[in-house]
């Protein structure tokens, strides 16, 4: 560990953060003096989150044993803030061509649906009794403004823009249900990225956002549960 335990400000568990938004997000609350969880499924391969200064964890969000066995590891370990930010895009990327309804498959909606829809609800319902445990009780799941039904939508990456639209609705259920208990549950835009699923042609660098999306979900009040917010604070709609 490269903190020390007395003066840890909490923990986080971030899904997904081997690379990308996820292993900046891991970066920023570390250098905040956070105990940082980080998921890979591949955690042999996850080297610079490792060097970061995170805990790495095996977990693919897909798997019912790969979570019962996260589970396991972090059993009695209080968890502050939960971030569901593993996800799937789709076969092709947004430069590569992507699905239209003639070419759409039955196994890209299953597996959008899989993994950003089903992984958040089933890793917060395994991860319950250590949020519960926690200071902060915050579940912060990462969407997309490409999920707002209210823009009229495009005719393209249904799998991806399905399943996000899908995940808001996650979201406030949650919320519903835990607020009484004291949690605080949001969906979280973080803006259009320079990652492998943003490509290069995004016009934001993670290095500007995710201070800003850390800020967001420290500064975080509960009359916010339930709500969509952009990265910039900005509350967006539906």
């Amino acid at each position: 560990m490269t903190w020390a335990e007395e003066e840890s400000k909490g923990t986080v568990l971030i899904t997904g953060a081997n690379r990308g938004l996820g292993l900046e997000m891991a970066k920023q609350f570390l250098a905040d003096n956070y105990q940082v969880y980080g998921t890979s499924r591949k955690p042999e391969k996850a080297i610079e989150l490792k060097e970061a200064g995170a805990t790495v964890l095996g977990l693919d969000v897909t798997s019912e044993e790969s979570i019962a066995t996260m589970v396991k590891t972090l059993a009695g370990e209080p968890i502050d803030i939960l971030i569901n930010n593993a996800g799937y895009f789709g076969p092709k990327l947004m430069n590569q061509g992507m699905a239209t309804i003639d070419t759409l498959t039955r196994k890209e909606m299953e597996d959008c649906l899989t993994v950003n829809t089903m992984g958040p609800i089933f890793v917060t319902q395994a991860l319950l009794p250590n949020l519960r445990a926690g200071g902060q009780k915050k579940v912060i799941n990462i969407s997309t403004r490409a999920g707002i039904i209210a823009s009229g939508g495009s005719p393209y990456a249904y799998g991806y823009k399905v399943s996000k639209a899908a995940l808001n609705m996650v979201t406030t259920n949650l919320s519903a249900g835990l607020q009484k208990e004291g949690f605080i549950v949001i969906s979280l835009a973080p803006g259009h990225n320079k990652t492998h699923m943003g490509t290069q042609g995004a016009p934001l660098d993670p290095k500007d956002s995710m201070p800003m999306v850390k800020q967001l979900i420290l500064d975080l009040k509960p009359e916010q549960s339930g709500g969509f917010w952009f990265y910039t604070g900005k509350r967006l709609p539906w």
